[in-house]
């Protein structure tokens, strides 16, 4: 088992991360302009919010995230908790935009995948201050996770999360990877989440998969 616990969080399969900002950023001009619909995807979950979720759905695109994730060195905090062949595999890239959540809706991203698969999120834009995460700590309480540019939460097995609500008066921006093994007998359990949140994913044994 590769599970672990945070013990500053008291939650499981959690970690947070230092990141550089001003390379988190270069994806900030994707959530302001008029996005060409033959090139990027907008869907909406059914949550109590107004969020949007904006994923590539071309190669092109998805290697502009890719470009991101590996200057960041995210493969680096996961690595020891992977069944490998090779090298950690980026699924999928998105920006998450937001700016009211009325309710709670604690869900997992990740269920009995034996941490073979990781969630990243981290603000695009400066004002996420005072927004962020409720998890579920293991004593039942529930605990708050703010938004900080320059870190970033790892989501892993059975962390029980949901956006925090609140309301801002400009949109907040999010970066988010899913990421992990590159193993394809892991991807049954894996695609239930990674295979249900972008246009264009990308298989663990590196094969492109277009959902839309």
């Amino acid at each position: 088992m590769r599970h672990f616990l945070n013990q500053s969080l008291l939650a499981p399969n959690v970690l947070t991360v230092p990141v550089d900002f001003t390379i988190v950023q270069e994806l900030a001009p994707l959530a302001s302009s008029t996005l060409p619909k033959a090139e990027f995807c907008v869907a909406r979950p059914p949550w109590r919010s107004d969020v949007r979720w904006i994923s590539p759905k071309s190669v092109d695109g998805y290697r502009t995230f890719e470009s991101i994730f590996d200057r960041l060195g995210i493969a680096s905090h996961v690595v020891e908790y992977l069944d490998l062949n090779h090298e950690v595999r980026l699924y999928a890239g998105f920006l998450v935009i937001r700016s009211e959540c009325a309710e709670p809706d604690f869900h997992v991203d990740w269920e009995q995948t034996n941490n073979e698969a990781f969630t990243l999120i981290t603000p695009v834009s400066d004002n996420a201050a005072g927004f962020g995460l409720l998890y579920r700590k293991l004593n039942g309480e529930t605990g708050e996770y703010d938004y900080k540019p320059g870190e970033a939460i790892i989501l892993g097995d059975h962390f029980a999360h949901s956006t925090k609500p609140g309301r801002s008066d400009e949109p907040i921006v999010l970066l988010s990877f899913t990421f992990g093994t590159d193993k394809m007998e892991h991807w049954e359990k894996i695609c239930r989440t990674a295979a249900n949140q972008s246009a264009l994913v990308r298989l663990p044994d590196g094969e492109f998969l277009m959902l839309e």
